[in-house]
């Protein structure tokens, strides 16, 4: 998707300025929901989760 670079940047950033991991997770969240609003909330959870999250764990 498009928007996965600057979902990735919006999480990154927050961390970095020491925001709280689920701060980070909510921007990167309202920017993809910003690019796709027709896809359902769960669904964007998901995949925010698994581009900024599941991603570090790996």
């Amino acid at each position: 998707m498009c928007c996965r670079s600057a979902v990735e940047r919006a999480f990154t950033e927050m961390k970095t300025s020491g925001a709280p991991e689920k701060h980070a997770i909510e921007a990167a969240l309202f920017i993809y929901r910003l690019h796709h609003p027709d896809v359902p909330a769960n669904r964007a959870e998901a995949e925010v989760a698994r581009w900024t999250v599941a991603r570090r764990v790996h």
